[in-house]
């Protein structure tokens, strides 16, 4: 590997750090920062995300993806909305700081 790709690695982490203090995800680890972001992915390539979008998209177990969610209700950085076409369908919402 190269000096250059080793800096841009370097650089990358720097910048994903950076990303994790301001969205408040310092305190979490890492499969529950995985599963924020595919939320955040979710939500923006689809304009919604369910939560059976994270289950499928995550790979993690549904228990760990609905530990990782309550955790971060409990931080009051998302939210969840339940359909009203379908009851049982919930939609998760970021929360805006």
């Amino acid at each position: 590997m190269t000096q250059k790709y080793i800096e841009q690695i370097a650089n990358l982490l720097n910048m994903l750090h950076s990303l994790d203090r301001d969205l408040n995800l310092v305190s979490f680890n890492e499969t529950e920062k995985k599963i924020y972001y595919t939320i955040a992915y979710e939500v923006h390539n689809n304009g919604k995300c369910k939560i059976s979008d994270v289950i499928s998209s995550s790979g993690f177990s549904r228990s760990t993806v609905y530990k990782a969610i309550k955790a971060f209700e409990n931080k009051k950085m998302l939210r969840l909305i339940q359909s009203d076409s379908d009851r049982r369908e919930v939609f998760l919402d970021f929360i805006a700081v």
